[in-house]
């Protein structure tokens, strides 16, 4: 997985199109294996890549049911932020996708890692090579109010331009909210829907373009809100319309959901992972040594299903931090927050963020 194929560092990489079977398996390792090594694929080729991506997106529903068989398993990805490099270790230390290891990306592949381009493009050459393997999850910083102050805008803008960063906003849109997995698990990015009369089949129809009130707040609750300690639902510290919620509310959603755990991301930990609500909430973080300055591990969720049937097992696979290559450019170095971003961002990519800044 490391190394990649000899073929992956020829600048003359084409993408193969939908329906290029096992040329598209071969494809997205040599995507990979070209960034690895810091080189670059030009948007003519990269747009019908996102083009046919945010077509298989678009024809899934905002929660998406995936059964796993007896005997079988899928992997569950938190936050990886742009860190592109730790795709590998995940990869390594789990094995690639396929359709005896499916994987669920749930949220935050952008933003903060000033890798985000290579990573969500590596993700959506495995979704197009593997759609019903692959699953991808929206992210509150899959979002242009998150991407232009963290990072993803002044990067895509100064690799690509405009038009691509344009076609990235489009896809984001498409991206499901949930997933449920053997209608035990429920995964999504943030947590649970303050309305407590909110059910599956609602998540299931809410319309991904945000339009009344009431489903905007679903929205918001889905992709921002975190558990808390004590019991209720109470404003977030994290301002805005955000809410934490406590384990009466984990308890009530999922017993009336007929669900026994609720997976979700959002937050560093230490572990990489962290057990709360009487181990029915539990969060992974799959981005180790978070920003090139925290001291946390990463780790991946493996819902292992019973050989004889019945509820997935949760097994916890920590990771550390894999090697940085010599050209590497440090989190955060396309983010006007970042004094960096003086020394990495376009001309153009900076008259184009002051304007968005100022909008």
């Amino acid at each position: 997985v490391a190394a990649g194929s000899a073929a992956g560092q020829a600048s003359g990489l084409r993408y193969p199109g939908v329906g290029g079977g096992e040329d598209l398996r071969r494809f997205a390792l040599d995507l990979a294996a070209l960034f690895q090594g810091g080189g670059a694929w030009p948007w003519s080729e990269m747009e019908v890549l996102v083009q046919d991506a945010t077509k298989l997106l678009q024809a899934e529903k905002t929660l998406e049911r995936i059964q796993v068989k007896p005997g079988g398993h899928i992997n569950v990805v938190g936050d990886v932020h742009g860190q592109f490099f730790d795709l590998f270790t995940i990869w390594e230390e789990n094995g690639l996708p396929s359709a005896s290891n499916p994987y669920i990306f749930n949220g935050d592949f952008v933003d903060r890692g000033s890798y985000s381009l290579e990573t969500l493009m590596t993700l959506l050459a495995w979704k197009v090579a593997c759609p019903a393997d692959v699953h991808l999850a929206r992210g509150n910083h899959e979002a242009h109010s998150m991407n232009v102050p963290y990072g993803f805008t002044g990067e895509v803008l100064t690799k690509l331009g405009p038009e691509a960063y344009a076609e990235f906003q489009t896809l984001f849109d498409q991206l499901p909210l949930a997933h449920v997995v053997n209608d035990h698990a429920l995964v999504v990015h943030g947590g649970l829907p303050r309305d407590t009369s909110v059910r599956l089949a609602d998540i299931e129809a809410l319309d991904r373009s945000q339009g009344p009130e009431d489903a905007r707040r679903i929205f918001t609750d889905l992709q921002w809100a975190d558990p808390c300690d004590k019991k209720g639902q109470f404003r977030s510290q994290r301002g805005e319309d955000i809410v934490v919620f406590g384990p009466d509310v984990t308890k009530a959603f999922l017993d009336a959901n007929g669900l026994g755990l609720l997976i979700r991301s959002h937050e560093v930990k230490d572990e990489g992972f962290e057990w709360a609500h009487d181990k029915r909430c539990l969060t992974v973080f799959s981005a180790p040594q978070y920003c090139d300055t925290c001291d946390n591990k990463g780790a991946v969720i493996r819902l292992n299903v019973p050989e004889g049937g019945g509820p997935p097992e949760t097994e916890i696979r920590v990771f550390t931090v894999g090697p940085r290559p010599d050209f590497y450019v440090p989190a955060m170095a396309y983010s006007p927050m970042s004094p960096t971003c003086r020394k990495y961002l376009s001309g153009p990519a900076k008259k184009l963020l002051q304007g968005y800044l100022q909008g």
